[in-house]
């Protein structure tokens, strides 16, 4: 790799002037933009399902050194693993891209909640873990700046990533508790202690349990944008939450972009058929990235509903076969 001037992170202000910024992951301004969110203007030569895989595209063609020639900056509007990991790759590509499948499965794990890989798993937990544990030298609560937590977090993180790249069970105490709750649902999927029924057509599963379950776990197994979870308590009644991804959330040029139908036409039709007392169906904004629609309390949370859970479940895939995911017929 020929040699360049480095570049340096700095978290996005409106005082960052874009003429010298290369923004990644977000919808920050500058000279170029290397992200998947919705609306990003990223050159379609460096496409990529992931903002990360973005980046390591970039770094690795010869079309970077006429952007690198004018950019000093590198700067991003939020923290999660993929925008760190693509924020890494532009400020240390040669060690980003020796380790890029362990960067990659990271970034996969985080911004579609997936367990990918143990390594890339554990550097995803380690790394959002890094703005929570209290033992982390850079958790949110030692900040009252928004822009200063998130350069102390990005630049400790960039410390961390290749010691955990190296040992990656090193902050091991700070998501232990998590990864076994995983493994635990994970094998409850498998065995059949909870159940999932998948609609390929539709890119749909139905998940019926007992117990809630880790969302992680769940979206493995799934593998769909539109996750029903039916949850059987032991009075009788359910809990219902209609869930999408962010598979139809960002821009994925691998898997393909499809729409997401306005849900108001089910939301309408469960309030009807399938009322309870205690809680009322909602549905949030569907340009959020992970929104859902689920029965509620007062308070927004999930809560017992004596509706039957057959209905519903014919009600959300009766819904979705009006917008399947694949052509009819394949």
């Amino acid at each position: 790799m020929e040699e360049v001037v480095p570049l340096a992170y700095r978290h996005y202000a409106p005082d960052l002037d874009p003429r010298v910024c290369i923004s990644v992951d977000g919808n920050a301004p500058g000279l170029l933009q290397l992200s998947h969110w919705p609306g990003n203007s990223t050159p379609p030569q460096f496409k990529h399902d992931l903002s990360t895989g973005i980046c390591l595209k970039f770094m690795s063609s010869p079309e970077r050194l006429g952007y690198l020639a004018k950019a000093t900056t590198v700067t991003n509007t939020h923290y999660d693993t993929d925008g760190v990991l693509a924020a890494y790759t532009l400020c240390h590509p040669i060690e980003a891209l020796r380790h890029a499948d362990v960067l990659l499965s990271a970034a996969l794990s985080g911004d579609m909640t997936l367990y990918t890989t143990p390594e890339g798993t554990k550097l995803e937990l380690t790394l959002t873990a890094l703005t929570k544990h209290p033992e982390s030298p850079v958790h949110s609560g030692k900040f009252s700046d928004e822009r200063e937590r998130r350069q102390a977090q990005y630049e400790y993180a960039f410390e961390l990533i290749p010691q955990l790249i190296d040992k990656p069970d090193l902050r091991y105490a700070w998501w232990k508790d998590e990864h076994r709750h995983i493994h635990a649902d994970l094998r409850a999927l498998r065995e059949e202690e909870a159940t999932f029924e998948h609609y390929a057509a539709l890119d749909m599963s139905v998940v019926q349990t007992d117990r809630p379950l880790h969302i992680m776990a769940v979206n493995t197994a799934a593998w769909a944008d539109r996750i029903l979870t039916i949850e059987s308590r032991e009075s009788g009644a359910h809990r219902f939450e209609l869930r999408l991804l962010t598979f139809s959330w960002f821009d994925l040029p691998a898997r393909g972009n499809y729409p997401r139908p306005s849900w108001q036409p089910l939301l309408e039709q469960l309030n009807e058929h399938c009322a309870s007392p205690g809680g009322i169906w909602v549905a949030e904004d569907l340009k959020d990235p992970t929104p859902r629609l689920a029965f509620v309390d007062a308070a927004g949370e999930l809560a017992d509903s004596q509706a039957d859970a057959g209905k519903v479940r014919r009600l959300v895939v009766e819904f979705y076969s009006k917008h399947p995911f694949l052509p009819a017929g394949v």
